[in-house]
């Protein structure tokens, strides 16, 4: 027996549509030239057991193995075929439209599929052009077809034109995607440090808007620069008379700093007061001065 060539599935009226597989069978039939005493056999062992007790009863009382191939096929397709009417069948064709996730090509043959059972004789390429470009969703691509003449326009350069709407529309978007991205160069974030981005542009004696100024000597608030006790003593930083370390522009100018984002933590000019080691060792000093002058006052 010769190698056939092809094959089929079977057919379980369930799950599968008799026009499709009666179709393939019959190319089947003829592609491996099979002769007519043959055919019932190839069909008969073909279907699904459902399927072939249903063509069992389809024939009763006729002896479903001695019936013709013709006879087979007749009885089962005027039962899987469905009465159709003719207005329901055009008012499904009328009312298409392509979907949102469908193609240009896919709607394209979904109209051809539905117009099938149609019966719209030497009409049916225009039905079909003007059904396609109507079903469009409004936007580029119908407004494309708009413009083309409809006394020459056909359905194949219809799709042909909407074809390349798409692509175009498609390549716009991609470009618009991209420009629209904001390119950001990433930089480390520092912390911003008002109060000494404000002495920084009106010097120490600065201490913000609507603060008592500092004296410029030691930074405290309470009494003039000119009346400091401290306006004689020596800067231990910069070696200059007249300030303290903790107002001293060299030990502010040592601090790290781009644009007034500072690096190291900011801290409080009274706090300064009282952990300034120089001024603690000053004040010692002027107090045994004072003890002293006042003992030789007593004598």
């Amino acid at each position: 027996m010769s190698t056939l060539i092809g094959n089929i599935n079977v057919f379980d009226h369930k799950n599968h549509e008799w026009s499709i597989f009666h179709s393939r069978l019959s190319q089947f039939l003829k592609l491996n030239k099979i002769t007519d005493d043959n055919k019932s056999a190839v069909l008969l062992t073909h279907l699904s057991d459902e399927s072939y007790r249903l063509a069992r009863d389809l024939v009763h009382p006729k002896d479903l193995e001695k019936l013709s191939y013709d006879e087979l096929t007749k009885a089962l397709g005027d039962h899987f075929t469905p009465k159709r009417s003719t207005f329901a069948d055009r008012a499904m064709f009328y009312e298409a439209v392509k979907q949102d996730n469908e193609s240009i090509e896919d709607w394209a043959a979904r109209i051809r599929g539905l117009a099938v059972y149609y019966e719209f004789g030497s009409a049916l390429d225009t039905l079909l052009r003007d059904r396609f470009v109507l079903g469009l969703g409004a936007g580029a691509v119908r407004d494309r077809l708009f413009e083309q003449d409809s006394a020459t326009l056909t359905l194949a350069r219809a799709l042909e034109v909407a074809q390349q709407a798409e692509c175009a529309r498609r390549a716009r978007s991609s470009v618009a995607g991209a420009a629209a991205e904001p390119r950001v160069k990433e930089e480390p974030v520092y912390r911003v440090s008002e109060r000494r981005g404000f002495q920084g542009r009106r010097g120490p004696a600065y201490s913000g808007a609507g603060d008592e100024p500092r004296c410029s000597v030691c930074g405290l608030k309470n009494h003039d620069a000119s009346k400091c006790r401290f306006k004689n003593y020596k800067c231990v930083v910069c070696g200059e008379k007249g300030h303290l370390k903790k107002v001293c522009k060299v030990q502010r100018a040592s601090v790290a700093r781009v644009n007034n984002i500072d690096t190291v933590p900011d801290q409080d000019h009274d706090d300064d007061e009282h952990n300034c080691k120089e001024c603690q060792l000053f004040n010692l000093s002027v107090e045994e001065v004072s003890g002293r002058r006042a003992q030789v006052t007593k004598r």
